[in-house]
């Protein structure tokens, strides 16, 4: 009779003891659900990568004001490449798996080159900076993954150089700073690796139209300058990889 009775003691504290741990689990509160990305907001971010251009120069010979003579007469074309880094600011706005944004980039650059001309002179390009103001639209296969394209319209800083190899008494050159305007469209991928920051890669095509400038033609030792119209043209390509912080 005392062994059954310990045993139904038992039973009864194993039971209360039981109901007394399913009454702690129903009061603890449940796991909060996982924070939803989202891309809406704005953001600002670092950039950098590698460029390449076309530039072509031609004698815009209607400007020299002679009756009668009109037309271009090549100079020079050749290719530029090299660096540029900066920062880009933009503000995006996301519907489902949809995006839509605005963006202003920024960029210092060093990209140049060099080729002979009318047979005995250099002449040199040098993209010295970059910038761009432009509306993106993507879309987002997965939360964390934005696929997107834009476009808008591009300034670049142009330093044009014109000269005789060796330099010299006589040497002649002309040196022109110009500021470029035209459009540009590109394309790319961003992805959100952390809570508020992401990491993109992208390219852009630019095309700065054709412009006529007149550059002040020297010779060393020889007072003076001869007033030259030229028009340059000027057609750019940059890659660039860049890290976003999203408020």
């Amino acid at each position: 009779m005392k062994i059954s009775k310990f045993i139904a003691a038992l039973g009864l504290l194993s039971l209360t003891a039981a109901n007394a741990m399913a009454a702690d689990m129903a009061l603890k509160a449940p796991m909060p659900p996982a924070p939803v990305m989202s891309w809406t907001g704005f953001y600002i971010g670092i950039n950098g990568g590698a460029g390449w251009a076309t530039s072509a120069s031609n004698l815009d010979l209607a400007g020299f004001g002679i009756p009668g003579l009109t037309g271009l007469f090549p100079v020079s074309s050749h290719q530029l490449n090299g660096f540029l880094a900066g920062g880009q600011v933009g503000a995006n706005y996301q519907a489902g798996k949809f995006l839509v944004g605005v963006e202003g980039d920024g960029d210092w650059a060093n990209i140049q080159g060099t080729a002979p001309c009318l047979v005995a002179f250099a002449c040199a390009a040098n993209i010295r900076w970059t910038a761009d103001a432009t509306v993106r639209a993507g879309v987002l296969p997965t939360p964390d993954l934005l696929v997107y394209i834009k476009g808008g319209a591009a300034w670049a800083g142009v330093n044009y150089n014109f000269s005789t190899p060796g330099g010299g008494l006589g040497a002649i050159g002309a040196t022109q700073n110009v500021t470029k305007t035209g459009g540009m469209i590109g394309f790319g991928t961003e992805y959100m690796f952390a809570p508020h920051w992401t990491a993109k890669i992208e390219y852009n095509y630019a095309d700065y139209g054709k412009h006529t400038d007149t550059f002040a033609l020297t010779a060393v030792g020889v007072p003076g300058s001869l007033p030259v119209p030229v028009q340059t043209q000027l057609q750019a390509h940059t890659v660039k990889g860049g890290i976003n912080y999203l408020f």
